[in-house]
């Protein structure tokens, strides 16, 4: 891919809101949702710093990953053949209107629920919060004002935190697949085995196929299939066959239709008769 922007305008502007909301940029609906669980991991009673932090990072990451799509797919120079080029268009209507309709919803969707950080009365919150009966850690009405206002000072900090720790991600991947395009490739040869570790997927698959997929292998071709399968229920079966087929032809040697060798037998038989008699 590569370049794709100026072939697939549609394409390319609504998969760029839809980043820039799943990563969460102020006033995208993403921004209010992502917040809001970063907001709960670190107030609720089962939450704490740590899994602030963890979410902090994961939405750091999020960025950089999403941006690094953006750009290999629809910035810089096409990577394609020229024949493959050629046929590079726009989606038809069934597809674009879709995407339109979501990205319309990717910026307008989040002020259903403002949260109340935001003066908001946050219906989504609301909506759900049957089904989340169990979960009743949120923000009690009996609360103080001052508590709710401490709450609130709180909240908007870590939201800071959590927007530059974004556009730390949002620069990464520009330094990386805009300006200096070779990083990419220094920072896999500088990790070494990690890159490779990492790149391999922790070699999970290689594992899954040696512990897993090369056993049933293994059972499938070599004892169900050629024993049991062939050797088992093919033998018999063609076994029976063979058996008819080689007793048909020893058989079919005595009908020769030779009224010479018919008479032949019959003197033979009759010699042996007489010499059994005798003797």
């Amino acid at each position: 891919m590569g370049g794709l922007r100026k072939h697939m305008p549609v394409t390319y502007w609504t998969m760029l809101i839809a980043t820039l909301a799943i990563v969460g940029i102020p006033g995208f609906s993403g921004f209010f949702s992502k917040d809001e669980i970063l907001w709960q991991a670190f107030s609720s009673s089962g939450g704490g710093m740590g899994l602030w932090l963890i979410g902090a990072v994961a939405a750091g990451l999020t960025t950089f990953y999403m941006f690094r799509l953006i750009f290999m797919t629809f910035w810089g120079k096409p990577r394609m053949d020229a024949k493959t080029a050629a046929h590079v268009h726009e989606a038809p209507k069934v597809m674009t209107v879709p995407l339109v309709i979501l990205a319309v919803l990717s910026v307008i969707g989040g002020y259903v629920g403002i949260p109340a950080v935001f003066g908001g009365s946050n219906r989504f919150e609301h909506f759900l919060a049957p089904v989340f009966s169990g979960s009743r850690e949120l923000v009690h009405a009996s609360q103080s004002h001052g508590q709710a206002a401490a709450h609130h000072s709180l909240e908007l900090f870590l939201m800071g935190i959590v927007l530059v720790v974004v556009l730390v991600g949002l620069w990464l991947a520009i330094q990386f697949y805009l300006r200096k395009t070779d990083l990419p490739a220094l920072a896999a040869q500088k990790a070494g085995a990690l890159y490779r570790l990492v790149f391999n997927k922790y070699y999970v698959d290689e594992l899954y196929d040696q512990l897993i997929c090369n056993p049933l292998r293994w059972l499938s071709d070599t004892a169900l299939w050629k024993w049991i399968d062939i050797k088992g229920i093919d033998g018999s079966v063609n076994g029976v066959g063979t058996l008819a087929r080689q007793s048909g032809k020893v058989l079919s040697r005595l009908q020769t239709g030779l009224v010479q060798n018919y008479a032949l037998a019959l003197v033979v038989g009759i010699t042996i008769l007489l010499l059994y008699l005798l003797l």
